[in-house]
């Protein structure tokens, strides 16, 4: 199976789900029945979607990165699904689960993508640290990162999925239209009312007009 084909029968999937999978604040609101309750119809709904989101997430990122393997698919999403299930019940923000899930894929994406190429490239032993400019760099994409999370959330929910693929995946406007069934021009239309809106916020202005015009 491709990872496109991948991508289709997932979607067909979260088609169980009462609502997409980019609406967080619904996502929040089960978690929190979840965690109030505890009843197996509401965790049922928390796992159908976690597992769609982590699936979602790993496969798009394979999709732009053609050299990774099928079985490095299954294995990061079975690794992030359980991490995300075994962590949850110590989750102190329950309005915030499908925050901190993404958190965990992207976290665990950066430590698979590391680990990948210091095995490709160099021994354990050999691999540099690095310098404190390289880490003033992560400091300030990690706050990058989580004002563009915020900022996404904040957006009306038909531009979510929309920027989350192509600020957050990184996906180009023409791979976004094939997953949303749209023409790349209103892809693009899409872009620039969310770059408009990023433009509101100081950290993320200068980044949103700099990303718009590639």
């Amino acid at each position: 199976m491709s990872y496109k084909t991948d991508l289709s029968t997932l979607e067909t999937l979260a088609a169980r789900l009462p609502f997409s999978i980019d609406e967080s604040h619904r996502v929040n609101e089960a978690f929190v029945a979840y965690m109030c309750h505890d009843r197996i119809e509401d965790k049922r709904l928390v796992d159908l979607w976690t597992y769609c989101y982590v699936r979602r997430y790993f496969l798009i990122k394979f999709i732009r990165e053609a050299r990774y393997q099928a079985s490095e698919l299954d294995q990061i999403v079975e690794k992030a699904y359980r991490k995300v299930e075994h962590a949850r019940p110590g989750i102190i923000h329950h309005d915030r689960y499908a925050q901190w899930v993404s958190v965990v894929c992207r976290n665990m994406y950066v430590n698979f993508v590391a680990r990948r190429r210091a095995l490709v490239t160099l021994p354990p032993e050999e691999i540099p640290e690095l310098a404190p400019e390289e880490r003033d760099a992560d400091v300030n994409a990690a706050a990058l990162h989580t004002s563009l999370i915020h900022a996404i959330e904040s957006l009306p929910p038909f531009l979510r999925s929309t920027a989350r693929m192509r600020f957050v995946e990184n996906l180009s406007n023409e791979e976004i239209a094939r997953i949303i069934g749209k023409r790349s021009g209103t892809v693009r239309a899409y872009v620039h009312k969310i770059c408009k809106r990023f433009r509101e916020d100081r950290q993320l202005c200068a980044w949103a007009d700099r990303v718009y015009r590639r």
